[in-house]
């Protein structure tokens, strides 16, 4: 890999942030007003499948094409690696605090590499990998709590959404990766986005969303929240999954909070103090550590071709 492509697969991935961090502060807005949060989840992945049907409807049917065998990984990756861990996030902010769900999902990058390096083997160990993720893990915990431990809170049920909202984020890396040799994004994001969108529907279902009476304005605001949210950034970091291995797009991509909080500081007034600064510089610290890595493999092979 170039160090031209992997910058190229580092600011897709730091767009994509950009997107979901954004989103944050929406979400917390449209939660704060009137809107049910379980809507927001399930209309944010509902209407991007739509607009994917109905996108390549037009552009490229050959995206809807597939193996029926690999039908159950697209199933897997949907419901267990993308709602399930919108399921599980959402459920631990509920039950615990918006820091815990951030600092434990966040842990998913140390699972990706675990599995990358020690069990698939599709990934090397180094020293710089490895001070990059625990500069992102302590970056995370610093930017998501403002240094706080007690803003860490996990027991009871969110004990166990907790640990399966990183476990399933990782999944959804891992299995995304693994489609990615066989499938288009196109293809393995609308096939994640319709087996996500009918287990939501089996969460709640249509006859249940249409007793809210949403009005057109409604649907248009849960429109631009899907678009924002999840089309655009989740087809951003899967492109970026063409590029970079497993572990440095996850790395890279906790970036998320704090995009998250320096949105939130600048367009809903949130604090932000000198403990989350520091975290923010360490998890940018992370990715630039990453990006030096493939300069450094491109001149060692620079220079063995002299």
């Amino acid at each position: 890999m170039s160090s031209r492509s992997a910058l190229r697969g580092y600011l897709l991935v730091f767009t994509a942030t950009v997107f979901w961090g954004g989103s944050a502060s929406l979400a917390k807005f449209l939660f704060t007003t009137h809107y049910d949060p379980l809507i927001i989840v399930q209309t944010r992945l509902s209407l991007s499948f739509l607009l994917y049907v109905l996108y390549f409807a037009v552009k490229d049917r050959s995206v809807f094409r597939v193996q029926p065998r690999d039908l159950k990984d697209f199933f897997f990756l949907g419901v267990f690696g993308l709602a399930a861990t919108n399921f599980a996030y959402y459920y631990t902010v509920k039950e615990a605090t918006i820091a815990t769900a951030i600092v434990v999902q966040y842990t998913a990058p140390a699972l990706i590499m675990v599995y990358a390096v020690f069990i698939s083997k599709e990934e090397t160990l180094n020293g710089m990998k490895v001070i990059a993720l625990v500069l992102s893990l302590i970056g995370c915990f610093l930017t998501a709590s403002g240094g706080d431990i007690s803003s860490i809170q996990l027991r009871g049920w969110s004990l166990v959404s907790g640990i399966a909202s990183s476990v399933c984020f990782a999944y959804f890396v891992v299995g995304s990766k693994h489609i990615l040799r066989r499938y288009s994004v196109w293809t393995m994001l609308l096939y994640a986005f319709g087996f996500g969108t009918l287990f939501w529907l089996v969460v709640n279902p249509p006859w249940e969303i249409a007793a809210q009476g949403y009005g057109a304005n409604d649907w248009g605001i849960f429109l631009v929240f899907a678009v924002s949210s999840i089309l655009i950034p989740h087809t951003l970091f899967m492109l970026s999954l063409n590029i970079l291995d497993a572990s440095r797009a996850s790395i890279a991509g906790t970036l998320e909070p704090v995009v998250a909080i320096f949105i939130a500081f600048i367009a809903l007034g949130e604090v932000l103090n000198t403990v989350q600064i520091l975290g923010a510089a360490g998890v940018l610290s992370a990715v630039l550590l990453l990006q030096l890595r493939p300069n450094a493999l491109a001149a060692r092979k620079a220079l063995d071709g002299e």
